[in-house]
């Protein structure tokens, strides 16, 4: 057995404990996803993917010298907001044909994305970078090829934005999850996606 076929087999041998891995720690944090046509800004994906983190304006106060008064609670209680979900954000990512080669054209998505990693704010979060395929090729190939794309994601953030490769995650979906209604072969499917990365419960 020569070196190369030893490390393709060793590679979908792990491949599945990989996804698994991958689908446990995100814990269905993103049911839904957010696919994007046109660069978004940092502020919007962190909006998205941290909405707890979400910047909120402090309750108004009545200063009357060195007094400081609140407003009286209401004695009607006041209904529970509900948690706000994390929202997974699809990105179009372009490489070039049959490689992890990123285009230029589509660099100022992950700009944002290295901008959102080094805000203050979110300087300890961490996220999952999904690849993602087509059905065209088979599927062992598209599987290597979209955690090939993830990993030249990750690739760029650590080395453009000193992102700690730690915070990052890479998985490739292949082609087993085509965008809602769309034919699996459309080239739309071709997409990264970015999700928020959440501790494993013990």
């Amino acid at each position: 057995m020569t070196k190369k076929m030893f490390f393709k087999l060793a590679f979908w041998g792990v491949f599945p404990l990989i996804v698994m891995a991958a689908l446990s720690l995100r814990m269905a944090a993103a049911e839904e996803v957010k696919l994007f046509t046109k660069p978004p800004s940092a502020d919007e994906m962190g909006a998205l993917l941290f909405p707890e983190k979400e910047k909120v304006s402090p309750k108004p106060q009545f200063k009357t010298r060195s007094l400081v008064m609140t407003p009286a609670p209401s004695a009607t209680p006041q209904p529970v907001e509900e948690k706000k979900k994390s929202v997974g954000i699809a990105l179009p990512i372009q490489f070039a044909l049959n490689s992890f080669e990123i285009l230029d054209e589509t660099r100022p998505y992950l700009d944002e994305v290295g901008r959102l990693l080094n805000m203050e704010q979110f300087k300890e979060e961490r996220i999952i970078i999904e690849g993602h395929t087509d059905a065209q090729g088979s599927e062992n190939y598209n599987n290597w090829l979209s955690q090939e794309r993830a990993k030249s994601v990750k690739n760029y953030l650590v080395s453009s934005f000193r992102v700690d490769p730690e915070r990052l995650m890479v998985v490739g979906r292949g082609e087993r999850e085509p965008l809602p209604d769309l034919n699996p072969n459309n080239g739309l499917n071709r997409r990264v996606e970015l999700h928020r990365l959440e501790e494993s419960a013990n």
